[in-house]
């Protein structure tokens, strides 16, 4: 048996039959609907309807087969997720309730919230309606919620010295535009869309521990100070390394971080480096000495004379994609002037006369960049101590772990699609990123329990959603059955649970 989706005049509707003779044949017609959220139930009653249909079919092959009582499995529902996924969250400490049933569908099945209500309620067997939802959302408390991750974290970690933090930006599925919701440059390519700007703080580890969101219209770099400056008086860090990329870079941006007495490493922008402070660095020999190391005096905004070090290493790899890169635009703006076909976009390697009209490309432009190639740059205010620390090699490879909050944004938006956003207020906006980005936390402890059995979290949601219990009534026989544990599912639980 198997569910059929079938579309007629803008209807989509769900049929649950069997092939004989190459040919379907209706057991029971679900229904159809044209509306998205009525889809959307239907879809999860034909799945209901499925299982309890082949169960029933299974069960039947044990009774009398000289009596017609059949049996039925009723109130059957999944208990997999709640056992694994909920005692993750209960071991970080979140309060129990809603939120712990809402972080768990979200991992699970994370649909628009009306949605989410109806699996609650059809699949996990958990009462609840939309308004009392909505209404939970606008109570939801960014500050106790993210101390508990903090404190998590930190517990885990025997404190947090090393953070990493980035920005992304979620849009809205809504023209209108208010003091939050603004357009700007979207990292998801919708600009024509309204949208927030979100910051994420993460640990070494790849833990998120804390964020916050601004309007969609703020450069990310002026998130940067206001970012950090909430978070060491939120915490009231000692001895912190703030580590972020380029985007982040900016005069003020590091005079605020001296100021603040912050340890930093971020990435550097070469190309924008003087001519007399790249001139030694075109100079180095990377083949005898791989890194490139300098400190420079820099003056802050208080008239205090500071150290800043500029370290740069060279990858051939690097350089060969850089060079690859470089060659593959010259191409392409060549074959555009030859064709005369007209240019959508400006480039730096492109010669225009008067008017704005083209006169060839910019070779010295192009040798200039050369010099470029496969050099990365990394500012930093930790000095070279003694017993090998912060040696150069050690700053880049705390730099290159940015990729771990890279990887948190990429959970949220793809595994938790926590975009696009459909709220329109300030608190239920808040809640539905407090439920993310609890979400994220608990898939990444999950992640990390799990690493040593390789069984990934995508495949651990598929096993636990097998995973239910139910109610059999077989003629006057009532009795509650669980489902029976295959062996990746026992590994799960006994890494988890401990049995």
């Amino acid at each position: 048996m198997y569910i059929r989706k079938i579309k007629t005049r803008g209807t989509i509707c769900f049929q649950i039959g069997k092939k004989e003779n190459g040919k379907f044949v209706l057991i029971r017609h679900v229904g159809g609907s044209s509306k998205p959220e009525q889809i959307e139930l239907l879809k999860l009653k034909s799945k209901e309807e499925l299982d309890h249909l082949k169960f029933t079919n299974q069960l039947a092959l044990f009774a009398n087969t000289n009596t017609p009582t059949r049996a039925k499995l009723t109130n059957w529902y999944i208990t997999g997720f709640h056992q694994i996924f909920g005692h993750i969250y209960d071991s970080i400490g979140f309060p129990d309730g809603l939120l712990r049933d809402l972080v768990i569908a979200r991992i699970v099945y994370p649909k628009s919230k009306l949605a989410t209500v109806a699996y609650l309620n059809q699949y996990l067997g958990i009462e609840s309606s939309i308004d009392p939802m909505y209404r939970f959302l606008d109570t939801l408390d960014k500050n106790e919620l993210t101390k508990i991750a903090f404190d998590f974290v930190s517990q885990k970690n025997k404190g947090v010295a090393l953070i990493f933090y980035d920005v992304t930006t979620l849009y809205f599925e809504s023209n209108d535009e208010d003091d939050l919701r603004k357009k700007g440059f979207s990292k998801d390519h919708k600009n024509e869309l309204p949208q927030i700007v979100i910051g994420l703080f993460v640990d070494k580890d790849g833990y998120p521990f804390d964020f916050d969101f601004y309007e969609g219209s703020m450069f990310e770099g002026h998130t940067f100070p206001l970012a950090i400056k909430a978070l060491v008086t939120k915490y009231q860090f000692k001895d912190l390394v703030v580590v972020a990329d380029a985007g982040m870079l900016s005069e003020k941006n590091i005079n605020f971080l001296e100021t603040e007495n912050l340890n930093y490493i971020v990435g550097a922008r070469l190309k924008g480096l003087s001519e007399k402070i790249k001139k030694p660095i075109f100079l180095h020999n990377f083949t005898q000495i791989p890194f490139f190391d300098t400190t420079y005096k820099i003056k802050i905004e208080s008239g205090e004379i500071r150290n800043k070090r500029l370290i740069i290493d060279y990858s051939q790899t690097r350089a060969k994609k850089d060079n690859h890169n470089r060659e593959k635009l010259i191409k392409k703006l060549e074959e555009k002037i030859n064709s005369r076909k007209p240019l959508v976009k400006k480039s730096k390697y492109l010669i225009l006369e008067n008017q704005g009209t083209i006169a060839g490309i910019d070779t010295k432009k192009a040798e200039l960049d050369k010099r470029h190639d496969g050099l990365k740059g990394y500012w930093t205010n930790l000095k070279l101590k003694s017993k090998n620390k912060n040696k150069p090699l050690q700053i880049i490879d705390q730099y290159h772990n940015l990729w771990k909050v890279e990887k948190a944004f990429r959970m949220s938006k793809s595994d938790l699609q926590e975009r696009p956003i459909f709220h329109r207020k300030l608190e239920r906006i808040r809640g539905h990123l407090l439920i993310c980005f609890c979400s994220l936390l608990v898939m990444k402890e999950t992640e990390r329990i799990l690493a040593p059995t390789e069984i990934s979290l995508v495949k651990t949601i598929q096993i636990l959603g097998k995973i239910g219990q139910g109610e059999v009534i077989l003629g006057k026989l009532k009795t509650t059955i669980d489902s029976e544990l295959g062996d990746e599912a026992k590994t799960i639980y006994r890494q988890i649970l401990g049995h």
